[in-house]
């Protein structure tokens, strides 16, 4: 099954995406963008992991300093992708999904 990137979904923050770490063959990347993908600002949603309430895990002390920008997008390099899963199962957004 191969993961597929919902954009519309994700807050594509580099700092906070545990995908990009996690992803065993480094398939997976931030790139900036010229316009907003997102039809929405990024918030903080409410959670005991941060300080800021964010559910990312980014550490952040203000919901100003977490979450993702409207100008950045998650990307995936399907020549190194392995299918296994990992970036949908960790991805906190639900951004990403298996697909055949």
């Amino acid at each position: 099954m191969k993961p597929i990137m919902n954009d519309k979904k994700c807050g594509a923050s580099e700092k906070a995406c545990k995908v990009i770490a996690i992803c065993p063959t480094a398939a997976i990347s931030y790139i900036e963008v010229a316009e907003a993908l997102l039809d929405r600002d990024v918030n903080c949603v409410s959670s005991p992991a941060n300080s800021c309430g964010c559910s990312c895990d980014c550490g952040s002390e203000t919901s100003n300093d977490c979450g993702g920008s409207p100008y950045g997008r998650i990307v995936i390099d399907y020549d190194k992708c392995i299918e296994c899963g990992l970036c949908a199962e960790k991805c906190c957004g639900s951004a990403i999904d298996m697909v055949e």
